[in-house]
């Protein structure tokens, strides 16, 4: 019976207390006496572990042994992995990559390996495991194989993803919330001083958005929002950050791009979401939806991402000013 599982951070030695096994810290060079003195032994001592998977690779990378957790955790029977190689327990395209060979060499080379990695489910399914690898050696430091414990951490960092998306996301649209925005735009401010990059910004608001809410309704004016998210992750790069900053407002961070680039962005947007159609709640019709943008690029004088949003605003107000469906670039 198993009474207690402490930290798995490294593989534990196995200990007796009263007659039952538990998992204990396991303090280094524990594991290789055990393997080097009675390694015909550890499978049968690990095998009754049902949370984690344990088991033994010869030095040729072939599985030895296999415990219950492993079974549980994988669905693959001792049968189905006995003799195979440890590339098994990877889909393809890890093998592919070579991430199983990389693997087990860094253990070599260092004598221990913990990573996060995907891993093969017997159903075809894949999960991620944390996994910690140790060498196993003679006294003379010759290589006898590899000791591995694993245990599923799928579920964990799905609720961690949510947690964090929660935090970060605007929950109507999906984008940057106003807070998660900021602060990766003073980030991503602080980077481009220190590697001279350039760096704009561009901020929009949905033209007359207060009359398509009295008009069409609250659910209509919300799909528009959707819309207007939706049409920006598509079509900008891959490092430029679009957050909700108010009701209607959104903000574009966009990276090492100074206020030609960023402004070429920035007309593409305003014509894409002058392409975009919202249906109407129950009357079997669409309306179409214009933005009005400001945009400000960063300066050496430029003290913070505030200073950056402010100088965006103004052009966004002379813009507004002028009309709407328009761009206007801020200028010193």
């Amino acid at each position: 019976m198993i009474t207690g599982i402490r930290e798995l951070a490294t593989p534990s030695v196995l200990r007796t207390w009263g007659g039952d096994v538990f998992l204990g810290a396991w303090l280094p060079g524990h594991h290789e006496r055990l393997l080097r003195q009675q390694p015909e032994k550890t499978p049968e001592i690990v095998q009754s572990v049902t949370d984690y998977g344990i088991y033994l690779i010869d030095r040729r990378g072939l599985i030895r042994s296999w415990n219950r957790g492993a079974e549980n955790i994988t669905g693959f029977v001792p049968g189905e992995v006995l003799g195979q190689r440890f590339d098994l327990l990877f889909p393809e395209q890890a093998v592919r990559d070579g991430v199983p060979r990389r693997t087990l060499e860094l253990v070599r080379a260092n004598r221990h390996s913990r990573d996060e990695q995907r891993r093969r489910l017997r159903n075809g399914g894949e999960f991620l495991a944390l996994s910690s690898i140790d060498s196993v050696r003679t006294e003379s430091g010759e290589l006898q194989g590899y000791v591995e414990v694993f245990q599923d951490i799928s579920e964990a960092r799905q609720r961690e993803e949510r947690l964090y998306q929660r935090a970060t996301r605007d929950p109507l649209t999906g984008v940057a919330r106003r807070g998660h925005f900021l602060e990766m735009a003073q980030l991503e401010l602080e980077r481009a001083r220190r590697f001279a990059e350039p760096l704009s910004i561009v901020v929009f608001d949905v033209d007359q958005f207060g009359k398509i809410n009295d008009v069409y309704g609250h659910e209509v004016g919300d799909r528009v929002l959707v819309s207007l998210a939706r049409a920006a992750l598509a079509h900008l790069r891959r490092i430029d950050l679009i957050g909700r900053l108010g009701s209607d407002e959104f903000a574009v961070l966009m990276p090492r791009a100074n206020k030609e680039p960023a402004a070429e962005i920035a007309q593409r947007l305003r014509r894409i979401f002058g392409e975009q159609r919202v249906p109407v709640v129950g009357g079997g019709r669409e309306i179409g939806y214009t933005v009005t943008l400001g945009l400000a690029a960063l300066r050496p004088t430029t003290r913070d991402v505030a200073e950056l949003l402010r100088n965006a605003d103004s052009a966004l107000v002379k813009a507004k000013r002028e009309g709407h469906n328009r761009l206007e670039v801020w200028f010193e």
